[in-house]
Parts: C-alpha cells; sequence; structure tokens
C-alpha cells in the first residue's frame, strides 16, 4: 500500500451514527453520544492499527474498513444506529482512502447478517472486496 493510511477518528464516527439517525431516524443520547460503552469505539480504532510479533493485523485498507464495520455492527457500539453507522464507516474509510464501495440494498442485508452472527468476518471482508474498487489517479 502506498502512502499514509487515512483513518476515521471516534468523534468522525460519532458524527456518522448522529446523521445516520437524524436521516433515517432512531434514537442518539446526547450525554454519552450514543455510545453504549465509551471505550469500546477507542478500541476498535486501536485493533485496526494494531501489530502481533511485528507483523500488523489488518494490512490493507479493505480489512481496516472492514473490521471497523464489523466490530460496530457485530458488538453494538451505539445506542441504536449499528447497521448504519457500521456501513457508513466502511464506505467513508474507503472513500478517503481511495477506493468505491457499491451501496445498494445488498448492504442493507449483509448488515443484518453481520448483526445476528449468520456472517463471519473473513466472508465479509471477500464480500466487500468484490464490491470495491480503486479509484483512478492520474499521479
Amino acid at each position: 500500500m502506498v502512502g499514509a493510511v487515512q483513518i476515521l477518528t471516534v468523534d468522525d464516527i460519532v458524527e456518522i451514527n448522529r446523521r445516520m439517525i437524524l436521516e433515517f431516524g432512531g434514537i442518539f443520547f446526547e450525554g454519552d453520544n450514543n455510545l453504549a460503552n465509551p471505550g469500546s469505539l477507542d478500541f476498535v480504532l486501536e485493533e485496526i492499527n494494531g501489530f502481533l510479533y511485528g507483523e500488523e493485523l489488518y494490512p490493507d485498507i479493505l480489512q481496516k474498513a472492514a473490521l471497523i464495520s464489523w466490530r460496530i455492527i457485530s458488538g453494538h457500539i451505539f445506542h441504536d444506529g449499528n447497521k448504519r453507522t457500521g456501513m457508513e464507516a466502511c464506505r467513508i474509510l474507503l472513500d478517503l482512502n481511495g477506493y468505491k464501495m457499491l451501496m445498494d440494498f445488498e448492504v442493507v442485508n449483509v448488515s443484518i447478517q453481520i448483526a445476528s452472527k449468520e456472517m463471519d468476518f473473513n466472508p465479509f471482508v471477500e464480500w466487500l472486496r468484490r464490491r470495491t474498487s480503486r479509484y483512478i489517479t492520474t499521479d
């Protein structure tokens, strides 16, 4: 991978959750930024950049984006809007790093499968790879 990877912050993801709830409905608890467990989102963001025995755990941007989505959805990070927030955070992270994710109704079905534990992480990464393309750059 060439160049530095742009990563979303806790504030970015909380704002994504807020926008998803404003646009599609639901409840946003202001006092705790709608986080069910405030430290859990910090953990997710540390995990995507983690190393084990000197090897990066999630070396490519598709794995990082998938992990953010996966952890938000399966971990119920927010009080409400986890599926929408997880998929939108995934899409935005990919976009920031020069990738386009196909967004259609299948995204809804897959997010439901993740939430109901019908899809594991590795099949989700492969699903995401099939639906993602690199922007054409003129560099």
